[in-house]
């Protein structure tokens, strides 16, 4: 267990300077706050997936009434983070867009699904179900056609020419296969059974693997985690294949993530060899998902992880 002595440390660190002292760990507060203590120039990589609007219980971002203002903030936290990017830096956001309407998932939606082993619904214990939502409504303004009662709002897209307005390169989308979605019930609408992943950068020359390509579809599943549950985590194989499409690894390269969770980003950087920075708001999370750091960056020293990424290029 990590210490309280340590714990204290952790809340109070003031990041002027990135060394091994304040790496490797994450940081409690609002991320928007947190940015502003990096140095510019210091981070590779970001891999991040902000709490998507209205469809889970959060003290940060996510609960806005308007989504507007959800899109806003996040604009907001993207654009501070610009100068603290090196040159060629990679930013991926992993984002799920809503649709204008209340939330509809519930346990009796598993008698309309095809999902579970036996296709014939998922548990009624299954996160799917027991998962912890806010009580969404959805937001319309007559004003804005875009905010109409059932309209697929488009919100990773509104973030991304957002952020492309506020100077970042839009280089692409990565299409996340579920091996085990979400069940969505009954509705006038194709079921989703992928997400998004988005890649931004500050220059045109950004650090990149060529070789062997990238692909645009990855196909795996969620997973689950001990400890302290996060109900909203991608798996460890998303942030490995970001930190492995960068092209290099090393003490050298800084992965952040600002909405970091359970601590996934961090693992993954650790089993990789690369440092780590996360800020998260719940304190609960911050807890569990140090010492899940602690642990991962102990079994990297041990030579516990394996991975094989050689044979690659880069340009």
């Amino acid at each position: 267990m990590i210490s309280p002595d340590i714990l204290q440390i952790i809340r109070r660190t003031t990041m002027m300077e990135l060394t091994k002292n304040n790496l490797n760990r994450v940081y409690l507060g609002d991320c928007l706050e947190l940015i502003q203590k990096l140095p510019e120039d210091s981070i590779d990589i970001v891999i991040t997936s902000p709490p998507y609007w209205g469809q889970r219980k959060s003290k940060g971002s996510g609960v806005e009434d308007d989504p507007r203002e959800y899109i806003s903030f996040l604009k907001s936290v993207f654009k501070s983070l610009l100068p603290k990017l090196k040159e060629g830096a990679n930013v991926w956001i992993n984002i799920g867009d809503a649709y204008n309407t209340p939330i509809n998932w519930r346990e009796s939606d598993q008698e309309f699904s095809t999902l579970g082993h036996k296709k014939d619904g998922l548990s009624p214990t299954n996160s799917a179900y027991v998962k912890p939502r806010v009580k969404r409504k959805p937001f319309t303004d007559k004003s804005e056609g875009w905010l109409t009662y059932g309209n697929l709002l488009g919100l990773p897209y509104r973030l991304v020419l957002g952020l492309c307005d506020d100077g970042y390169l839009f280089r692409g989308e990565v299409i996340w296969k579920k091996l085990n979605p979400m069940p969505e019930g009954r509705c006038r609408r194709p079921h989703r059974y992928h997400e998004s992943i988005y890649l931004l950068t500050n220059s045109e020359k950004h650090q990149f693997r060529v070789s062997p390509p990238v692909k645009s579809v990855w196909e795996f599943s969620n997973e689950k985690i001990k400890g302290k549950k996060h109900y909203s985590r991608f798996p460890l194989e998303l942030p490995i294949r970001c930190i492995d499409a960068y092209g290099k690894t090393g003490e050298d390269i800084i992965v952040l993530d600002p909405f970091s969770g359970s601590g996934t980003t961090g693992i993954a950087a650790a089993k990789l060899g690369c440092s780590y920075i996360g800020f998260e708001i719940d304190e609960e999370q911050f807890n569990a998902s140090n010492q899940r750091l602690q642990d991962a960056y102990r079994f990297k020293e041990l030579n516990l992880f394996s991975h094989d990424h050689t044979n690659q290029e880069c340009a």
